[in-house]
Formats: C-alpha cells, structure tokens, sequence
C-alpha cells in the first residue's frame, strides 16, 4: 500500500517552485491566448510585444496555421524540427523537464519505489537529467525502464548505459494505443513510479487504460483543461491532430486504477489565468 500522504507530501516543494517560476517569468497566460487569437484570424504578430518565454510558443502556432492550411504537417520538415526546437529548449519546457524531475526524486526519497518507468522518451533530454539526479542522489539500485513507439528508442538507450553505467536502464518499444509488450512488464518491480509526457494530446483518454495498470504512482505530464472552453490555442494546435482533453475526463477515467488523483499544479494554473494543468498525480 503506497503512503498517499508521503506522495502528496514529496511533490509540494516542486510544485511550490514551479509556482514561483510561473509567477516570476509568465506572470500571464492569457497574452498567449491573444496571439493565438491573432494568428486565426489571419493577423499579424509582433513578436516585440510578447515575453521572450511566448516567443518560440508563438512561433509554432504560426507554422501550424501556416502549414496546415497549404501542404500539411510533416514532423520531419526541417523547418518545423527548427522551431519544435526551440520550443523544446525554450525556458517553459525547459521547466516542464526539471520540474518533473525534481518530482520523481521527491517521491522516491519519501516513498520505496522499485523502478521508474518513463513513457514517451522521445531524445532522452529528460531521462539523462533523470539519471544525472539517481546518481548524485544515490538511487542506482532503482531499475529504469524508457519507452516510446519509434525504433528510435534503442539508440536514446545504449547513450545512457554508455553515459551511466551504474544505473539499469532497460529500453522498450511500445506504442501506448497497445497493451504494454510482455518484455517490459517482466521488467517491473513494485512499487512502480511512472511519468508520461505529452503521449496524450495524440492518442487520447484510451493510453491511460495501457499505462496505468503499470505504475502504483503516476504522474501525467499534459495539458488538461480545468474549465472544458477550447480557446484559440486548441484550435490550432487541433489542426495537427492533437486533441482537446479535460481534467475531469482524464480522472474519471483514472478512478478505474487509482484511488487518488489530484491536480497537482492547479493552484499554479490560478495563479498565471491558466485554464490548463500540466501535472496529475495519481496513486494507487
């Protein structure tokens, strides 16, 4: 049985930070929202007018009306790999990734956790700050296991055992449409802590009934909307294929597997005129 109060205990000194970061660098969402408003409408932006932080995020809603009006949208085009880029390497993503990581330690110093497992590796930035924070924390006797639907996965894998041989890390292709690959949940230990990134927007509510028999605590890393309104941001971004998804759906769903589930960055959210989370927790 997990100690739900020593999770919801672990995460708050993360969450009160990255509170402090929001409040600091964004101060306000909503000036997001109106440059998204301005790109449907087919205006132009001034890109003077935003914080440095918007500027990348601005940049990608402009090539998604862009593109997704003419030839379509192909994750390889240099172009879009270019400013994609720069979001991720961006000061909010860049927060996004430390935050969750400072998370993951949190919950491990206060909880026995058995293995970690990452779902939607992707290039692996945030699973070698993951592994750089085990060894410095002494967490080498933890197991990790990465995964994500792309062969590209083995690759991500041999770089970390290369770079942190004291740490076993063990890779796995898996497309979260589908039940886990038995090889993987051989792997597992429990207690099981399990983070997934940004997997939703593009496979819907369903991935959560692949993941979540899996961990014992979960932490979801997507936007999840508190309020149920589509702004102009989630239109563009729904021209790409990314799907709109609510808070209470994503719980009401969760409640199947956990007996707790809880909003982690809500007060956060308030704060900057949010109308989305970005941090769920749930615990079995």
């Amino acid at each position: 049985m997990i100690n739900k109060e020593a999770v919801l205990t672990s995460i708050q000194q993360p969450m009160q930070r990255y509170r402090d970061h929001m409040l600091a660098d964004l101060k306000d969402w909503m000036p997001l929202e109106d440059a998204a408003r301005l790109l449907l409408e087919g205006k132009p932006i001034v890109y003077e007018e935003y914080i440095p932080d918007f500027r990348p995020l601005i940049k990608m809603m402009e090539l998604i009306v862009e593109k997704a009006g003419g030839p379509g949208w192909d994750w390889a085009d240099p172009e879009i790999r270019r400013v994609f880029k720069e979001v991720a390497e961006g000061n909010i993503y860049t927060l996004f990734s430390e935050v969750i990581v400072d998370m993951l330690i949190s919950i491990m110093k206060r909880v026995p956790v058995r293995t970690v497992v990452e779902v939607g590796t992707g290039p692996g930035t945030v699973t070698a700050n993951l592994c750089r924070t085990m060894v410095e924390n002494h967490f080498e006797q933890v197991p990790i296991v990465i995964s994500d639907r792309v062969p590209f996965i083995t690759q991500v894998g041999d770089t970390l055992r290369k770079a942190y041989p004291s740490l076993s890390i063990s890779d796995f292709i898996w497309n979260v449409r589908e039940r886990a690959p038995e090889e993987l949940t051989k792997k597992l230990a429990h207690p099981v802590l399990l983070f997934e990134r940004f997997c939703m927007p593009y496979t819907g509510y369903d991935a959560l009934d692949t993941i979540a028999p899996l961990g014992d605590i979960l932490i979801i890393v997507d936007d999840l909307s508190l309020t149920g309104k589509k702004y102009a941001y989630d239109q563009i971004y729904g021209k790409i294929g990314s799907q709109f998804l609510l808070f209470e759906k994503a719980k009401h769903r969760l409640e199947k597997y956990f007996t707790f589930i809880h909003a982690c960055d809500r007060e956060a959210a308030e704060a900057i005129h949010s109308p989305v989370i970005t941090f769920t927790l749930a615990v079995k």
